[in-house]
């Protein structure tokens, strides 16, 4: 059967990635464009296409499905120049972190076959060497349909979703962008603030960063994001990001009364509400299970100890979906988070590596 051809404009995270999977079914010619030879090289090493090229115009000619995974400031130069080259039926697509913006304007470029998506997945490393063929693996796809949005168009969308191994989830242009102001826009711009802030404390104190442990770490990643892509984000999401901070204020704002009214009753009651917020959020973030059983191994520190750990499960047919080192003191030992689909399997595992003699406890 004759494969369909996808055509992915931009590789990198995202569109290396999404090359990756798509390649990785079997189902899909997959052609890559970009400016970059040596971006091209690389995804032709790591099977991100199947074949590519730097001339987009050539790359969409009769595609089933083009990607825009350019910049967002590149989006709309894209598609007025792909406009003339794409067949009436060929659906397109973005993956843009904002979609008001974008799917208004390419509406008006294409009509019924665009529909807006944003991959809920990503990471703080830019371009195809932050690629990963697994980056959609039970992450939310959000897709972004309007009254103008051809039926079909979102079909052939939604099946290539769930063939990455992705979850569609459905939101219109405007609640997603109010959403992710919060959930994804905000924390970036609180990351970068309290970066800047640790850094212009360093300056001082150069101890401040030594001391900057997990949580630090943590709550920072984001920042190291590419600033001209985040600088895109912001522009094109700016009302929403700028109402979701001065709502962000006033909480804030709170809490420095509760601190300076010695009101510890009332800080403590926002605590314990934040904590319970907190337990609302699906453990495993890119997932869409109901929820996820861990076990917590502890291991020792020399080669073979994890496969080890592994094996047995492996020999016993029990999967495992997600594994994590948490600690680790060098020449001793370890702790690694184990995650199972269901309790029941959770349970089979604490047994079978407590039967090898192995520490392991329910989390």
């Amino acid at each position: 059967m004759k494969k369909k051809k996808i055509a992915i404009i931009g590789l990198g995270v995202i569109g290396a990635s999404l090359g990756m999977a798509l390649v990785e079914t079997g189902n899909y010619h997959v052609v890559g464009v970009d400016r970059d030879p040596l971006t091209l090289q690389i995804a032709e090493e790591t099977k991100a296409l199947t074949e590519g090229t730097r001339d987009c115009c050539e790359g969409v000619r009769g595609a089933h499905v083009v990607f825009l995974a350019v910049p967002i400031g590149e989006i709309f130069k894209v598609a007025e120049k792909i406009k003339d080259f794409v067949a009436p039926s060929t659906v397109i697509t973005d993956v843009g972190s904002t979609k008001g913006l974008i799917v208004a304007k390419l509406e008006e470029i294409f009509s019924s076959r665009f529909v807006g998506g944003h991959p809920m997945a990503g990471s703080e490393y830019a371009g195809i060497r932050g690629a990963d063929r697994y980056l959609f693996e039970n992450a939310l796809y959000v897709v972004t349909p309007t009254p103008r949005t051809d039926s079909r168009a979102l079909a052939e969308l939604e099946e290539i979703v769930d063939e990455i191994g992705a979850r569609s989830f459905y939101l219109s242009p405007q609640e997603h962008d109010y959403i992710v102001a919060t959930v994804s826009h905000l924390p970036h711009l609180l990351a970068v603030s309290l970066m800047n802030y640790a850094g212009k404390l360093a300056s001082n104190r150069p101890e401040t960063l030594l001391l900057a442990a997990g949580g630090f770490r943590d709550v920072t990643r984001i920042a190291a994001g590419h600033p001209s892509i985040w600088r895109d984000i912001y522009a094109s999401n700016r009302e929403y990001i700028i109402n979701t901070c001065r709502q962000f204020r006033e909480i804030l704002r709170k809490m420095e009364d509760c601190l300076e009214q010695e009101d510890w009753d009332a800080l403590a009651a926002a605590l314990e509400r934040a904590r319970q917020e907190r337990e609302k959020i699906p453990l495993k973030l890119r997932g869409f299970l109901p929820a996820v059983y861990e076990v917590v191994v502890t291991v020792p520190d020399r080669p073979g100890s994890i496969a080890h750990v592994t094996g047995i499960l492996g020999k016993k047919g029990i999967n495992i979906i997600d594994i994590e080192i948490l600690r680790v003191r060098e020449g001793d030992g370890g702790t690694i988070r184990l995650a199972f689909a269901t309790e029941a399997e959770a349970e089979l595992a604490l047994h079978a590596l407590r039967e090898k003699g192995i520490i392991v406890k329910r989390r």
